[in-house]
């Protein structure tokens, strides 16, 4: 099937539809965040409006979104000047990581507060078709303490706040709701982000471009002679570097940690050159790399350097000749960049729901619903799958967190996915409640935005990672 088989046309004429913490990686601040109401989920069915003359427009995809009764609402409005201006002076990076309103902000409109670099869309845009399945509505599953979650409908409004969540089977929309935020609204990705550096890593490796078992520092010079030495491609892709640069909480909150002052020289001008402080990475004594998974973003930004050094062009150069403008996005891809003007790639990605969710698609079976081309074909698929290992995974701080999201214990982390399990299934987290879930056997994918409270006891556990799973499963038939 090609893309002009499979529905896509240029965006002028809207039609109708046929159907209906990460874990305080950052610092702790004050967790705000707006009391949710947990009545349930008031949906509305509204017909598109009688044609009389011109096009028919309902909504960004042509179709009357779900609404949903959430105090979130309001974002989907113009805020006030007066809020708008104290919420730019109140600017700081831990007030952005602070989940109260001031952030919910910062997150809807990050080109305000960083220098991006903006992807354009291509001319013509894949139509997603809906087949939305109301019964999701309905879906709970057991928790790891062997209770019962609340259904999402009543999810959807609580303390996680989330903002939008798209799930897809069979290469149909299933299930589309924007508790907070509007269709054409960009969101911030956070670390659901890290996932399309490790494709384009797994790319070039699965050309023969790089060697996944050199040492990390013969694709990126600025580490050679560095302690990086001991850490092979492979075992950053899977963030068992060996090296004392976990984001722990413990880490992220002492000011003279390496990797707080590696995010405070990425994030901001004139603290620092997180490249030359790269160099300074110190290893972990008795760990030897690739033996255990210890989450950071440091990882992620030395493969774009890698990517970078092998291709010769600007990491969202590669990634919008390779990916971005294959996949019939409707919208810009906008990344933000550290003060030398490197793409922050280990969370700074934004887009719309709608274009994350392409994005998610190109794992699935239903690839060709979005693109003329395979972009990841079956070898490629397999090889981000099994590039984790499972002896690393055991015992880290992201599997527990994986359990207490899924209700069930993931089986290992592999190529920048936080998750994976035996059938296949794939995970990536982000901070503030995003998300991106990937099922091939099931031809299911899933994403959600959300913004919630740091830390997790303010907002409580993110279910979000559950629900996608168990809705995948319940759409195939378990």
């Amino acid at each position: 099937m090609t893309k002009k088989s499979a529905g896509i046309e240029q965006d002028k004429d809207n039609v109708a539809s046929k159907g209906i913490s990460r874990r305080s990686f950052m610092a702790r601040g004050v967790a705000v965040g707006a009391a949710a109401s947990a009545a349930g989920l008031g949906l509305t069915s509204k017909p598109a409006p009688a044609q009389t003359s011109g096009p028919v427009r309902v909504g960004a995809s042509g179709f009357e979104p779900l609404e949903v009764d959430s105090p979130m609402v309001r974002w989907k409005k113009p805020q006030s000047l007066e809020f708008i201006e104290k919420a730019i002076k109140n600017y700081s990076f831990p007030n952005w990581q602070s989940g109260n309103e001031d952030s919910i902000y910062y997150n809807l409109n990050l080109p305000e507060f960083f220098k991006c670099s903006y992807v354009a869309p291509p001319k013509k845009f894949s139509k997603l078709e809906r087949a939305i399945d109301p019964s999701i509505l309905d879906l709970g599953y057991t928790s790891v303490d062997g209770k019962s979650t609340p259904p999402l409908k009543e999810y959807l409004v609580g303390k996680r706040q989330v903002q939008a969540m798209m799930m897809a089977h069979k290469g149909k929309v299933v299930f589309e709701v924007y508790p907070g935020m509007n269709p054409t609204d960009i969101h911030i990705w956070m670390s659901a982000s890290k996932p399309t550096v490790g494709l384009l890593v797994a790319m070039l490796a699965d050309e023969g471009k790089i060697d996944l078992d050199a040492p990390v520092p013969t694709y990126v010079p600025e580490i050679r002679g560095s302690a990086w030495e001991q850490a092979t491609v492979r075992n950053v892709m899977n963030m068992s570097s060996g090296l004392d640069i976990e984001e722990t909480i413990a880490n992220l909150l002492n000011p003279d940690s390496w990797i707080a002052k590696w995010f405070t020289a990425g994030f901001e001008l004139n603290k620092g050159d997180f490249r030359e402080m790269s160099k300074n990475a110190q290893p972990l004594p008795d760990e030897p790399a690739g033996s255990h998974f210890r989450y950071s973003g440091a990882n992620t930004q030395t493969l774009v350097l890698l990517t970078q050094f092998v291709t010769g062009e600007r990491w969202q150069t590669t990634w919008n000749e390779r990916v971005w403008s294959k996949i019939g996005a409707k919208n810009a891809f906008i990344t933000a960049l550290a003060p030398d003007g490197t793409p922050l790639c280990a969370g700074m990605h934004n887009t719309t729901p709608e274009d994350l969710l392409r994005y998610t698609m190109i794992y699935t079976p239903s690839w060709n619903v979005v693109s003329d081309e395979q972009i990841i074909s079956g070898r490629l698929l397999k090889s981000i799958q099994t590039m984790g290992n499972p002896e690393a995974y055991k015992g880290s701080t992201e599997e527990q967190y994986g359990t207490d999201w899924f209700g069930e214990v993931p089986d290992y982390n592999s190529a920048q996915w936080d998750h994976v399990f035996s059938d296949g299934a794939m995970f990536k987290h982000g901070n503030m409640g995003q998300g991106i879930y990937v099922d091939p056997s099931r031809d299911f994918c899933g994403m959600y935005f959300g913004l919630a409270p740091n830390p997790d006891e303010i907002s409580g556990v993110d279910h979000s990672p559950g629900f996608l799973r168990n809705a995948a499963k319940m759409l195939a038939g378990g």
